[in-house]
């Protein structure tokens, strides 16, 4: 495969990952691993390769503005057939990471039933915070700590955003192009990526099957965030629908 090639697949496995940082309870990084670019992502964040950052940040914010548009009309409309959607996504993305533990130990089991506790936690804590300022500072402290959670699979930058009350005004800054909020929530997010990624890049490195292990508990508890509220018959389609395309976006992550 071409040097081209590689950079036309890097910026279109980018989308889905945009689109999923809109999502509430879904984690971008939970996407980049499915799509098989995980460590991809956190070495170029970690060497500042400005290429590849270009691809995939252009790829991730053309996403973003799909989502942003896409997802918030249908957030409103029907957020019970959405939740089946993205509690089918969540649950199938964890065979990305489960397939890669290795052979599993007591001290394995462990790390994982806790990464499981932590999101489960932090997943029933959505809605604490709904209502919130619009102050700048607040602004880049979303940025900084949702830019983490965007790159950590399980937990959910949108989830940081909506506990942070600040999930609905970034979307709509997004939507209204309001520059100066979005200019230092990105800020908040260059700074969050660039310390997070030297961090996380030499632990991937040293304990690679326990990091998976802890990030298949996460990708698994972080699915109480979207679990549906009823049983509805129309939303069990809505929830193979998200785990098909999760199984496809895995094929495709390994062939391309």
């Amino acid at each position: 495969m071409s040097k081209k090639t590689n950079y036309i697949s890097l910026f279109f496995k980018s989308i889905p990952i945009g689109i999923a940082n809109t999502l509430p309870g879904v984690s971008g990084g939970t996407i980049a691993l499915v799509l098989n670019i995980y460590e991809t992502l956190i070495y170029a964040i970690k060497n500042i390769s400005y290429k590849k950052l270009s691809v995939i940040g252009l790829g991730a914010l053309l996403g973003v503005y799909i989502g942003a548009a896409a997802i918030s009309d249908f957030y409103y409309n029907n957020p019970l057939l959405l939740n089946y959607f993205l509690f089918g996504l969540v649950l199938t993305s964890a065979h990305a990471t489960y397939h890669k533990i290795g052979r599993l130990s007591f001290l394995k089991i462990l790390f994982l039933l806790a990464a499981f506790a932590l999101a489960l936690f932090v997943s029933m804590e959505i809605g604490v915070n709904i209502n919130a300022g619009r102050g700048l500072m607040l602004y880049f402290w979303g940025g900084f700590w949702g830019s983490i959670a965007m790159i950590v699979p399980g937990i959910s930058g949108s989830t940081l955003l909506v506990l942070m009350g600040l999930y609905h005004p970034v979307l709509s800054a997004v939507n209204n192009f309001e520059i100066l909020y979005l200019s230092v929530f990105t800020l908040g997010i260059i700074f969050g990526l660039l310390i997070f990624a030297w961090l996380f890049s030499y632990l991937l490195k040293r304990y690679h099957q326990q990091i998976m292990t802890v990030l298949t508990g996460l990708i698994l508890g972080s699915s109480a965030a979207v679990f549906p509220a009823k049983i509805s018959l129309e939303g069990v389609y809505f929830f193979f629908a998200g785990a098909v395309i999760i199984l496809i976006l895995e094929f495709f992550g390994k062939k391309f």
